[in-house]
């Protein structure tokens, strides 16, 4: 272990401690399920920060064994930007593997996007906000966990973009995380793809060649859910339209000479009232950026932040 990273020894909780801070893996302290395994909220009593938590519980069928358990382990503990979830102690006793991070009381930008009511409660300012902490994180990632690495989250989504009690982004679960060398701008690992149908990239798709551009175009795929209230991944038809999921629509409008008539189709009717146009075609204009097929044309975070920050300035100015 580099003197670089954490002492793990300090951060392990004992098994008899998740086990009572779930009630025995109750499925009334479930709070998520995935692919990796379960998720259950609960708070574990002999952790000195007593605060609730999520006890990520790993599904030994679809995990890929102790060396992707130490390695995600080692790349969650060593951590610490405030767009980042936090990581608090792991278990690895009597072959249960579990990663413990605090628990994000606003649930995640996918639940609040997919249920109605808590939709029309994230005002288009909430949303640019949300957005722009999570652009954050994502700069930390890429340039931020090292001077000679950057760490490719590969697999961004509204679900992995959790909400705290301030309504704060915190991206969460590294599973499928790569961590990478930096020392050149056009550094690329070749990997097996992986990710999420609907925001992974598609030039990764196809190659296996992973860049950090393959996380920005998941994110300009989240942002066009977070200004269209559509997610990525449901079939949507306006009136004169076909059926298309969200990014086809996208394109529609701005590549195919506007198959969707009008840039105000792709605005979540619920916040279309308090919208300033020019902070919405901004923000939009740098999402669709973000999904450009030519990875060379694809913005750095940094310029994404600052429009993020630009759009978010014109928003505010309007409400005065």
């Amino acid at each position: 272990m580099s003197s670089s990273q954490v002492n793990l020894e300090d951060f392990r909780i004992p098994l008899e401690a998740i086990i009572r801070a779930t009630k025995d893996f109750s499925r009334k302290n479930q709070v998520g399920e995935g692919g990796f395994g379960t998720v259950y909220r609960g708070q574990v009593s002999e952790h000195p920060k007593k605060y609730l938590v999520a006890i990520k519980r790993l599904d030994p069928k679809a995990y890929q064994g102790t060396n992707q358990f130490t390695k995600e382990v080692n790349l969650v503990s060593s951590f610490n930007h405030p767009n980042i979830i936090p990581f608090v102690g792991y278990c690895d006793d009597a072959n249960e593997k579990i990663i413990v991070f605090k628990y994000a009381s606003n649930s995640s930008l996918e639940q609040n996007l997919c249920d109605p009511e808590k939709r029309r409660c994230l005002t288009w300012e909430q949303r640019l906000k949300i957005c722009l902490g999570a652009a954050r994180g994502i700069k930390y990632l890429h340039s931020g966990v090292g001077e000679h690495s950057r760490v490719i989250h590969r697999d961004l989504k509204s679900a992995n973009i959790l909400l705290d009690e301030n309504m704060e982004a915190n991206i969460c679960d590294f599973g499928l995380s790569r961590r990478s060398p930096r020392n050149q701008q056009d550094t690329r690992v070749c990997t097996r793809p992986c990710g999420t149908s609907f925001y992974m990239d598609p030039v990764y798709k196809e190659r296996g060649t992973l860049s950090k551009e393959s996380d920005i175009y998941s994110f300009g795929v989240i942002m066009f859910e977070v200004s269209s209230g559509m997610m990525a991944y449901n079939e949507w038809r306006f009136e004169d339209t076909k059926e298309l999921y969200l990014i086809g629509h996208v394109r529609s409008y701005y590549d195919d000479g506007g198959l969707v008539d009008g840039l105000d189709r792709l605005i979540d009717s619920t916040i279309k009232d308090q919208i300033d146009m020019s902070s919405f075609e901004k923000f939009n204009k740098i999402a669709h950026e973000c999904i450009n097929l030519d990875v060379s044309k694809r913005p750095t975070v940094d310029r994404i932040i600052n429009t993020i920050v630009e759009a978010l300035n014109i928003q505010m100015r309007a409400e005065v």
